[in-house]
């Protein structure tokens, strides 16, 4: 009967061996997320930074946490010890509240995403947490850097899409509408006139007095007329055709509190580099009339510019 006993011990021993796989892919994010904290706060300390710990976690009512803090919860999510699950614990805390108050936002009329990022704080805090708790064999370091390879692009789609679809809109010195393509007859192309029809709207609102029209030589005579046509009066336009990408348009702007407009995909990048020029920012995501047929290239596109614009502007 021992013979046959083997072969449930192996298997046994397999599904324990791939349990084990399983567990320190899922832990990679909690790694990503102490290493990528705790870098963030070293360049904080140099370079205005979007911050990533302020898109994880605030104080209630939205006051940032203190940069050093991203040390102390990278350290917590890495290192095992039992202040760490305490530091670990109280995170989880503050980024329930900041859960509880995005969905008291949304209910309040807030036009954003589905579910706030800092849902993946908590999560990640949790597994922290299980991890600390856990008396178990450590898991394989291959499989763990496996899961944190694996999670990063997800966590930055994530970012791009949560904070993306809010609309952050506020009273500010100018409304900055970042321009698209235009056809060679002069004809706006579909995300021009999306961004333009929310930038007019935003101007309509009274949301600033100025309408700032960004983009290449061709786009922003397009853009003037356009705004033309839907009534804005010439004294509130300043065009800018000089805003031949993000950091151009930003860095040529003479007013430091605006409202930038673009596609959902997008802002998450214009906040980033307005943050390093020292500008007051806050983003509205134009409504799409249909979707746009390369919107998946756009997406990676995207993906691709905020990892660089993070490392290498500002």
């Amino acid at each position: 009967m021992s013979y046959c006993g083997l072969p449930a011990r192996k298997g046994t021993a397999r599904r324990v061996a791939l349990a084990r796989r399983a567990l320190a892919i899922l832990d990679g994010p909690r790694l990503l997320l102490g290493v990528a904290l705790i870098v963030d706060a070293a360049r904080s300390l140099f370079t205005p930074d979007a911050s990533l710990l302020g898109l994880l976690l605030r104080w209630p009512g939205g006051r940032p946490l203190p940069i050093l803090d991203g040390v102390l919860l990278g350290a917590a999510l890495l290192v095992r010890h039992r202040a760490s699950t305490l530091v670990l614990v109280a995170h989880a805390a503050l980024a329930a509240v900041n859960i509880g108050e995005f969905y008291a936002l949304k209910a309040d009329g807030l036009r954003a995403a589905a579910l706030p990022f800092s849902l993946v704080a908590l999560g990640t805090l949790f597994a922290g947490i299980a991890r600390h708790l856990y008396d178990g064999p450590p898991a394989p370091w291959g499989w763990s850097a496996a899961g944190a390879l694996a999670s990063a692009p997800a966590l930055l789609l994530l970012h791009l899409f949560s904070f993306g679809a809010t609309d952050y809109a506020r009273p500010a010195d100018a409304i900055v509408v970042f321009g698209a393509g235009v056809s060679d007859d002069g004809a706006p192309s579909l995300a021009l006139w999306d961004r333009m029809r929310h930038g007019i709207a935003l101007e309509r609102r009274g949301v600033a007095p100025r309408l700032v029209l960004s983009g290449g030589p061709d786009e922003v005579p397009v853009m003037r007329r356009l705004a033309l046509e839907a009534g804005v009066p010439e004294s509130a336009l300043v065009l800018d055709p000089e805003g031949l990408n993000t950091w151009a348009t930003l860095r040529n702007l003479k007013e430091r509190r605006v409202v930038a407009v673009s596609h959902y995909y997008h802002l998450a990048r214009i906040k980033l580099a307005a943050r390093r020029l020292g500008i007051s920012c806050a983003t509205a995501p134009c409504a799409m009339s249909r979707r746009l047929q390369r919107e998946p290239w756009y997406v990676a596109r995207e993906c691709a510019a905020f990892v660089s614009y993070y490392f290498f502007r500002g």
